[in-house]
């Protein structure tokens, strides 16, 4: 089993969220990525936001998930805890992939399902963030394998 620590940003704008297309197309995923063993989880939310879309700081990042996923891939499964955080006051504009595998999407928020988000379990929450004051970090566990 393989364990990693990713760290992500929830952007939402007029009642859109920006998520990132898997490589396949089959499903969406939060901008953002693995974390590496010399950095924090916010230095590596920068990192990650700065390489893909290049976004130079992200300020007062709010975590409002930890995600506690297991999933499958080709070498088997993987056991990864994720970080993610509302990053409010990102200039959308300035948004732009840096990477030519990268496609993002503006999608509406009522178009989040647990058929087209990874981490599924992640899904029905997204809409219930507030955008206008504090929300209190939520504990998730994604189980996507029939037995771990």
């Amino acid at each position: 089993m393989l364990f990693r620590v990713s760290a992500r940003c929830v952007i939402i704008r007029d009642g859109k969220i920006l998520l990132q297309l898997s490589k396949k197309g089959d499903f969406y995923r939060l901008p953002g990525g693995r974390v590496k063993p010399e950095e924090t989880i916010v230095q590596a939310l920068n990192r990650e936001l700065r390489e893909e879309l290049g976004i130079e700081k992200i300020d007062e990042p709010e975590l409002v998930f930890i995600v506690e996923s297991f999933y499958r891939r080709h070498s088997g499964v993987v056991h990864e805890l994720g970080f993610y955080f509302l990053c409010n006051g990102v200039d959308a504009e300035k948004i732009t992939p840096k990477e030519n595998h990268l496609h993002v999407e503006w999608v509406p928020l009522e178009k989040i399902s647990h058929d087209n988000l990874r981490p599924a379990a992640l899904a029905p929450y997204i809409a219930r963030l507030r955008l206008d004051k504090p929300n209190k970090p939520l504990y998730i566990i994604n189980v996507d394998v029939d037995s771990i």
